[in-house]
C-alpha cells in the first residue's frame, strides 16, 4: 500500500468556516473524502493539518519512510518558511503545492512561495478541487513508476 500525505498549514483547521467566501464552505474532512474516492486501489490517504511549522515538518521527515508522495497547502508558511521548503528537499517523491483560493489575485505578499522551489506542480485557485488534481496527479506518477 502507498499513500500519499495531504499536509495542511495554519488556519486550514477552519477550513469551511473561515472566509467561506475566499475559502469555500467545504472542509478538510470534504478534502479527505474526495482525494480518497479518485485513488485506485493500493494507494491510501493520510491527512494532517497543523498550526505549528514544526509539526508539519516533523511530518515531512516522517514521509520519507512512510508515504510515496506529498500534496502540501502550507497555507501562510508558504510565505515565510525556508524551513518546509528544507523538509520539503529531504523528500524524495513528487510533492504537489496546492492553494485554495488564487494567490496571485491577492495581496503581493502572497506571490512568492518558498515551497514551489521545490514542488513538482504547483495548483491554485480551483478550490477544493485543487487537492483533487494533485492527489490525481501523484496517482498518475505513482502508477508509471
Amino acid at each position: 500500500m502507498q499513500t500519499i500525505l495531504i499536509l495542511n498549514g495554519p488556519n486550514l483547521n477552519l477550513l469551511g468556516k473561515r472566509q467561506p467566501e475566499i475559502y469555500g464552505s467545504e472542509t478538510l474532512a470534504d478534502v479527505e473524502a474526495r482525494c480518497r474516492a479518485i485513488c485506485p486501489a493500493g494507494i491510501d490517504i493520510e491527512v494532517q493539518q497543523s498550526n505549528h511549522e514544526g509539526q508539519i515538518i516533523d511530518w515531512i521527515h516522517a514521509a520519507r519512510e512512510s508515504a510515496a508522495g506529498i500534496v502540501i497547502n502550507p497555507a501562510a508558511f508558504t510565505h515565510t518558511s525556508v524551513a518546509i521548503l528544507d523538509a520539503l528537499n529531504t523528500f524524495e517523491g513528487p510533492v504537489i503545492e496546492v492553494h485554495i483560493s488564487n494567490v496571485h489575485k491577492r495581496e503581493s505578499f502572497r506571490h512568492h512561495s518558498y515551497v514551489s522551489l521545490r514542488a513538482d506542480g504547483v495548483i491554485a485557485g480551483l478550490g477544493i478541487e485543487g487537492y483533487v488534481a494533485a492527489t490525481r496527479r501523484i496517482c498518475t506518477l505513482l502508477a508509471s513508476g
